[in-house]
């Protein structure tokens, strides 16, 4: 479980020696990592392509290539009977999609 900031610093060590990661995946699952809080964060797909400036299509494409390697699992959340955010954690018992 990665709750502390000495804990997420390593863990992005791991990710950034990792050479079955584009630097496109490393990015992204930095940011969701750096955001986090008790190994998860709640954010948007629209927020997360405007703050890393990549379209919703690529972001799609790395974020599945997280899912594949259990890097991240996604949970999505409903607000208002819509789903609103997606909730990424780092878990897989978090996880249910």
């Amino acid at each position: 479980m990665v709750i502390n900031l000495e804990e997420k610093i390593n863990k992005i060590k791991e990710v950034l020696k990792r050479l079955d990661l584009s630097i496109c995946e490393k990015v992204i699952f930095i940011y969701l990592l750096i955001f986090s809080e008790n190994n998860s964060v709640k954010i948007s797909r629209y927020e997360l392509s405007r703050n890393l400036r990549i379209s919703n299509l690529t972001l799609g494409k790395y974020l599945s290539l997280l899912k594949t390697k259990k890097l991240i699992y996604k949970k999505q959340v409903r607000a208002d009977g819509r789903y609103s955010a997606n909730q990424y954690s780092f878990l897989e018992e978090e996880r249910s999609d």
